[in-house]
């Protein structure tokens, strides 16, 4: 989970060096680094709870860090802005087969009252990450290059290598189990990925050109193919019945939501602090740090919280504070606002919501998830997580467009109007349709 975080948001922090040593290339396609990573994980990562429930968790977790390595180690080598983004989607089927096994691996240990506690322990490794990584990352391109903030994952991923083999129990392998649904997890694929590049490209090359029409319809037809496949095959990619349980539908949904903004926001930040303020890569990484340091102090009280009062109201609140935040951002930040009076505010009360949503709405949408599905579940709710990630980042990158370095003021705080008025779906859907018990 470290690991996983810390890659997703260093990445973020390199977007502005990306942009100027491959200064031919374009945002656009410069962000198919972070799209990549996201639009892979969103269908590997339901092949990946599959594996963990089939095949066993401990097995699935370890072949899945060894390939999140070999990923990194590509991503800190590649030549060029197309082979990293290659590396990046072997990086990213590591992650999805290490996310959906480890949960699943840790669940079974609790008893289910603790269940709210061990989630947000769980989140709180992603969470220290994502603290992390703005500093960590900011200092290495600082006096280093871009390619070390890659090539640091890797020994981290061999250490948790070795302690995955000594203290995880190999987990339950399902006999003679149905083949998956493979056909499911390309037409997947293809419709996020499809979607994805459309919004990325369809303002670059125009939203009638023959070629952005021809994958939109490649992308609907790979969804209505990848949901029959889901409704029909004996071993679905993405188990449908899963939604017939209102904590599970609910949460997944509110989540999704809220990841299509965060991602979205945490795209800008460094944009943004590189083209209008002129902050050097070390100052955008110590100004990105308080929010994920407001997620880890809070974390663990949300986890305690949830065990005692209940879920309903803590994520209402942590998804509500998200959204003032991004909103205060979207009204404040503009080029003659110091740190203090625009920034902090806004990082502070996103860090604050997020450590109310994320551990408490992980373990809220599995709470009612049978244990022998919790693989599938937790990647199934992971997966609509990234899919929206995904779409943030090409949202606002279509925002941003073609608009020079240094003069984007106006498109920055376009995105984070629309990245403010998504979000506000997100704490009124909880409101209004998360169950109201307590159990």
């Amino acid at each position: 989970m470290l690991l996983a975080a810390f890659v997703g948001t260093a990445t973020n922090i390199a977007v502005p060096v990306l942009e100027e040593e491959f200064a031919g290339a374009g945002l656009a396609k410069i962000s198919w680094v972070i799209s990549a990573f996201n639009v892979t994980q969103v269908t590997f990562m339901l092949l990946g709870g599959r594996w963990a429930d089939r095949r066993g968790r401990r097995k699935v977790f370890i072949n899945g860090l060894a390939i999140f390595a070999f990923g990194a180690g590509l991503s800190g080598v590649a030549p060029t802005i197309d082979l990293i983004i290659a590396a990046r989607v072997v990086q990213a089927i590591g992650v999805a087969m290490m996310i959906p096994a480890s949960l699943a691996a840790v669940l079974p240990e609790f008893p289910q009252e603790r269940h709210g506690s061990v989630v947000s322990l769980w989140s709180s490794m992603g969470v220290l990450g994502a603290a992390s990584a703005p500093t960590v990352a900011a200092v290495l391109l600082e006096f280093s290059s871009w390619r070390v903030v890659f090539l640091i994952a890797i020994p981290i991923a061999l250490a948790a290598i070795v302690g995955a083999r000594r203290v995880m129990s190999p987990g339950l392998v399902a006999e003679n189990p149905p083949p998956l649904d493979i056909l499911g997890a390309t037409m997947g694929t293809a419709a996020v990925g499809g979607l994805t590049f459309v919004i990325v490209q369809g303002r670059a090359w125009g939203w009638s050109d023959p070629r952005i029409l021809a994958i939109a319809v490649i992308a609907v037809v790979s969804g209505v193919v990848f949901v029959r496949s889901s409704l029909t095959h004996d071993e679905p990619l993405f188990d449908f019945d899963l939604l017939k349980i209102p904590s599970f539908r609910v949460v997944t949904i509110a989540s999704a939501i809220l990841s299509t903004s965060t991602s979205a926001t945490w795209f800008l930040y460094p944009l943004f602090m590189s083209d209008v303020w002129d902050y050097s890569n070390l100052e955008i990484g110590l100004a990105m740090t308080p929010g994920p340091v407001a997620l880890v102090l809070f974390t663990p009280i949300a986890g305690r919280l949830v065990d005692r009062y209940g879920y309903r109201e803590l994520l209402v609140l942590g998804a509500t504070m998200a959204t003032i935040g991004t909103a205060w951002m979207a009204w404040r930040l503009r080029p003659d606002e110091t740190y203090f009076r625009a920034f902090f505010p806004g990082t502070a009360a996103i860090g604050l919501g997020m450590a109310f949503m994320l551990g408490p709405a992980n373990a809220a949408a599995l709470r009612h998830i049978p244990s022998a599905q919790l693989g599938a579940a937790n990647a199934a709710y992971n997966m609509a997580r990234m899919a929206c990630s995904a779409f943030g980042v090409a949202i606002t990158t279509a925002i941003i467009g073609a608009a020079p370095v240094g003069q984007r003021l106006e498109e920055f705080q376009t995105g984070w109007w629309a990245m403010a008025a998504i979000m506000a779906i997100s704490p009124m859907l909880l409101l209004a349709k998360y169950p109201s018990d307590r159990s």
